[in-house]
């Protein structure tokens, strides 16, 4: 058994994207617009999304109310997702889009999302390797991983397709093998992208019972219907229970979702996901699984007895599962921050925000971006009972063509993605399951259209006053 360090890295989350009917890759890859402005308001007002809000991360830490023992665990998990791994001995790729968890998962702290600087770009040659750089691929983009639509024979794909290979690399000794020809899939419009998901809070997500997002999802049913929406859950074939996790909802828990990211996202086989995805011969190069449970505690310990007996994707899990989520800015901080290159001044105080939580609920962006849920009963304080605000109801809605994929997963049709979490938005770069967004504004508008279930709210949106706009784009850069 490998057990890597202390434990190797991950690109846990569902690094995920996508692109059907979307705006030309190149396009899509551009360096993100520090602010974004929006002249076509009522009001004659230009509508700005200010940027990411300044102040503290206030994400990146443990649940509160954890345990002594816990906390000591959290750091054992914390400093695994942190770890960068190499081929031999830790058991990277032979195919992998990223080396390591916290590169993916980097802001704005660790367990978040893509950072503003592409770390794909660097490990494309790291250590001799001799990857080309994909098109959609850029410095100043989002972390991408790529799914091809079909098969050559016209069958559904909808598999990742790792953008890079170990061939080169110092430590892959005879491994040679190709990368995909991203080139042939793009002139066919065959191919799609999905970014990292952010991890804070995701315990709190997992400790919701079914029945509680059952009910969430089935109440005020009437205004529901009068804007469009509907939605429906994501389920397992095996049991039948709510998938929550992904941009499809695809995953069951935080183990799978781990176990998964673990052997997809950088090539090394798990006690969940035990086979190698290469079949080439000459590119095995370690034992599998390459990640397994240890029969004895590691040496040196952890400081967490617990830890220095689990496998490295349990300690991923583990970390997800005890990360807090996000906190939002106090009430009275001023959100602008990069809306001086626009020449526009923004006042982003308390008064704005609040109106623009109200201009949320008014619209009906609360119908899907569910404001509370309630935790179960667990064996872990900061999860027991516990109710928190992750503006989502974890359920799928058809987001029409204009954001359709192609891909299915699970009973997740190409039309349809998960509710995304709004906690934390205030904080984030990139947006949509692809990246194809760089602002807020460009993100709301592109929930409209043909069958999407957003586009009354969005007509909603369109309605509004210049002031109305600013206010809601300034509550969500609160987040």
């Amino acid at each position: 058994m490998k057990r890597l360090r202390l434990a190797v890295g991950c690109t846990v989350a569902a690094i995920t994207t996508v692109m059907i009917g979307a705006p030309p890759l190149i396009e899509m890859a551009s360096a993100q617009t520090a602010a974004a402005v929006n002249n076509s308001a009522r009001g004659g007002q230009p509508v700005v999304d200010p940027g990411v809000r300044g102040g503290a991360p206030g994400a990146g830490g443990p649940l509160p109310g954890l345990s002594e023992e816990q906390l000591a665990f959290f750091a054992a998990t914390s400093a695994a997702f942190a770890q960068v791994q190499a081929v031999v001995p830790d058991g990277l790729g032979p195919r992998f889009n990223l080396d390591g968890c916290g590169g993916c998962h980097a802001y704005p702290s660790q367990g978040g999302t893509s950072p503003p600087t592409n770390p794909q770009i660097a490990v494309a040659t790291k250590d001799g390797a001799r990857n080309v750089i994909p098109p959609f691929i850029n410095l100043h983009g989002p972390i991408r991983e790529s799914r091809f639509v079909r098969n050559p024979d016209g069958s559904a794909d909808g598999g990742v397709h790792n953008l890079f290979v170990i061939t080169g690399r110092s430590d892959a000794a005879s491994c040679n093998i190709k990368q995909p020809d991203f080139a042939a899939a793009l002139r066919a419009n065959n191919i799609t992208f999905r970014i990292p998901t952010p991890t804070f809070g995701l315990g709190l997500v997992e400790a919701v019972p079914d029945d509680a997002l059952a009910a969430a999802l089935a109440a005020d049913a009437y205004r529901k219907r009068s804007l469009g929406i509907s939605g429906r859950f994501n389920r397992s074939a095996n049991d039948g229970t709510i998938t929550r996790f992904g941009w499809k909802a695809q995953n069951k828990s935080l183990l799978v979702f781990a176990g998964e990211a673990y052997n997809v996202e950088q090539g090394v086989t798990n006690e969940l996901f035990p086979n190698e995805r290469e079949t080439d011969p000459t590119c095995r190069l370690t034992a599998v699984p390459e990640d397994q449970t240890p029969l004895e505690p590691i040496s040196p310990s952890t400081g967490s007895p617990s830890a220095d007996l689990a496998s490295t994707t349990t300690l991923f899990a583990g970390f997800m599962r005890l990360l807090a989520p996000p906190t939002p800015a106090s009430k009275t901080t001023v959100v602008a921050s990069a809306a001086s290159t626009t020449g526009v001044a923004l006042a982003s105080t308390s008064a704005s925000v609040a109106r623009g939580r109200q201009v949320f609920a008014d619209i009906g962006c609360d119908a899907c971006h569910l404001k509370n849920l309630t935790t179960g009963h667990s064996s872990i304080n900061g999860l027991d009972r516990v109710t928190f605000e992750p503006l989502s109801d974890f359920a799928l809605h058809d987001m029409g063509w204009g954001l359709a994929d192609g891909v299915s997963q699970g009973l997740a049709t190409g039309r349809e993605f998960r509710t995304a979490p709004l906690w934390g938005v205030g904080q984030r770069l990139f947006f949509l399951h692809d990246g194809r967004a760089s602002n807020l504004i460009e993100a709301i508008e592109q929930h409209a259209s043909p069958e999407s279930e957003a586009n009354v709210v969005i007509n909603n949106y369109n309605h509004l006053l210049a002031a109305d706009k600013q206010a809601l784009i300034n509550y969500l850069r609160s987040l």
